[in-house]
Formats: structure tokens, sequence, C-alpha cells
């Protein structure tokens, strides 16, 4: 795990749970993200963790939003990198999203699960035919700023990629298409409704999920505090892990 280092370095212990049918956790039909906050408690019950602190990236906005709507009296942080929103239905707010993603998320909002999964699983297919972690990178071109393409040409980094993906589709693509879904679909509950700080780190040049994003979330929640990353995109949480952890620790625990 990325982080895993830097989070001892700075105290942190990190647990990170799959969220179901996705990598080796089990697929569960019909699971909301609300649940899955009440999950995240139920294993930190197992685990004898009174509270905790939640940190999302990317497509883990939906989860992350719930445990701060469901659950808040558990959390002592809810760290934002750069998630998703349920914004994707909105075309003023898809039109800052690279060519793949416009597609894909018109398709998430107007599809059936059904449905839905056939293409998304063009994603676990073609991680299986390119056998070029390179190759398969570039799948996702138009969806990358500078910065990011940067750190893709690292050959680790696009390593570290299409592993994940292929992590993702372990099990198919019911899980996965599933679990986009919830980005796109309603979530039952609305940012409004939200009464716990939401701390959130954005580079300004992302284009994976662009910084508009959490312009909303600051225009939508209550307590929002943005920290905008200059020159950086998407993937920069990912490769300077160090960095992040180190805000995280220096606004909570200094």
């Amino acid at each position: 795990m990325l982080l895993h280092k830097p989070g001892l370095e700075y105290g942190f212990r990190i647990i990170v749970p799959d969220r179901p049918g996705v990598a080796q956790s089990d697929f569960r039909r019909g699971w909301t993200i609300l649940d899955y906050a009440q999950d995240m408690a139920d294993l930190a019950d197992d685990l004898g963790i009174g509270s905790f602190g939640a940190m999302g990236i990317s497509g883990a906005g939906p989860t992350l939003m719930a445990s701060a709507f469901a659950i808040p009296e558990r959390l002592h942080f809810v760290v934002d990198l750069a998630c998703a929103l349920q914004v994707y239905s909105d075309p003023a707010m898809t039109k800052y999203l690279g060519t793949m993603d416009r597609i894909y998320a018109r398709l998430g909002t107007r599809l059936p699960l059904a449905v839905f999964k056939i293409p998304f699983s063009l994603l676990g297919f073609m991680q299986t035919v390119m056998k070029s972690p390179k190759s398969f990178a570039k799948m996702f071109d138009s969806s990358l700023c500078p910065a990011d393409r940067e750190l893709f040409k690292l050959p680790d980094f696009q390593y570290l990629f299409m592993r994940d993906f292929q992590e993702l589709f372990r099990q198919g693509s019911n899980g996965p298409a599933y679990d986009a879904q919830t980005v796109y679909k309603d979530w039952g509950f609305s940012l409004s409704d939200i009464n716990i700080p939401i701390e959130v780190f954005h580079g300004t040049e992302d284009k994976f999920v662009p910084p508009q994003f959490s312009d909303y979330l600051f225009k939508h929640a209550k307590k929002v505090h943005i920290n905008p990353v200059a020159g950086q995109g998407h993937f920069y949480h990912l490769a300077y892990g160090y960095q992040t952890l180190k805000k995280v620790n220096d606004l909570f625990y200094a």
C-alpha cells in the first residue's frame, strides 16, 4: 500500500477496506454508500477502534461523504483528496472532464447496471489485452494534465496503475461497474446535511476530477476548507504520499 510507510512515520494506522465486489471483497448486490459508511463503523468496532479519521481520493468521494454524513461522531477528521462528487449529470460540470470520463459519466448516469457494465468492463478487458503498462496508461491520456503526464512517463507508475485495475476487476465487472455507478446515481443524502469539517486537497490542474468539483463541495456543504496544490494534477497524492500525510498531520495533530 502506497501510504503505509509514510503513514507509520507520521503515526497513522492506515486501513483500506475494499468496497463490495472490488478486489477480494465479496459482491453484495444492492449495497448503498450509506451501508458502506456503517460497514466502516462496524469494521472499526471489530478492530477495537473507537474513533478514526476518514480519507478518500477520487472515486472514494461517495463513501467518504456518506461517512461524514452518517457517522460524524466516530470521525476525528475528513480529508478529501480530489474526490468525485454527485455532479456527473450536470453538463456545466462534466465539460471540465477529459473525453473518456465524459463518455463514462454520460453512460453511467443513464444506463441500468446490466447495460452499463458492458462498456465499463472494457477497462478490465483492456488491461488483460495490453501487456504493456505504458500502452494501458495511454488510454487515459485525455484525462491527464501536464503534471500527471510526467508521472505517467515513469514505468513504475504505469505498472502501478495497471495493477490497480487488475485488482479492481479481479472478480469480473459486476462489482467495479456497480461501484462506479454509486458515483453517478443518487447518494441518498444532501451535501448540505454534512455537519463535520472537511479538508480538501486538490491539484489546480486536475482534469481527472477537476477542481470545480471541490468548488461545488465548498458551495454546498457547510464546513469545507480547500487547500489548492498549485500546478499539480490528480495523481499527486499517490506519488507524493509523504507530503500529503505531513499536511494532514500538521493540520490535525501538530
